[in-house]
């Protein structure tokens, strides 16, 4: 059985991670500056992981939500693979996760999201937008609502708020 005490140093790095995330990053060095600190990020949740140290619901979703801030189709992978077993374990907040980091990953594949969960910041018109393409014609009824994933309108209310 693994532990049931939470990875502190994986929770800073999550706490980091989303304070990375507070503001909008308008210049090439700002976006530059944030990869390089979600990399590093990274690197250190994998060494965690492979050292046996991600263990619990929370340790899974904090590793989840460091990965959804990755670059490549496996680390959108790796975050919904850690999302879908928190959300087994009863880790609520892991479902929008789970639906978050298909979606990210479907796009990476040049393939349409299915839950509307990415959004583009339009630098021309300083608002967010709905990244296109979406095909939701088989998302059943009641998924995005138990998978906490909110109206593509009120999110897009809530993203444009921060400018």
């Amino acid at each position: 059985m693994p532990p049931e005490t939470d990875n502190l140093l994986l929770q800073e790095l999550y706490q980091a991670d989303q304070k990375d995330r507070e503001k909008v990053y308008d210049t090439a060095a700002s976006v530059a500056g944030l990869k390089k600190n979600a990399a590093k990020r990274r690197g250190l949740v994998g060494e965690m992981m492979s050292q046996g140290q991600v263990n619990t619901a929370n340790d899974l979703y904090h590793a989840g939500v460091i990965f959804l801030h990755g670059e490549e189709p496996k680390d959108f992978l790796t975050a919904h693979r850690l999302a879908t077993l928190a959300a087994i374990m009863g880790h609520k907040p892991a479902r929008w996760l789970t639906a978050a980091s298909l979606d990210r990953f479907l796009v990476t594949m040049g393939q349409p999201q299915i839950y509307g969960t990415q959004f583009e910041h339009n630098g021309e018109e300083n608002r967010y937008q709905l990244r296109l393409p979406l095909d939701d014609s088989n998302v059943l009824s009641f998924e995005k609502r138990y998978l906490n994933v909110p109206a593509v309108m009120d999110r897009l209310i809530q993203l444009n708020r921060r400018i």
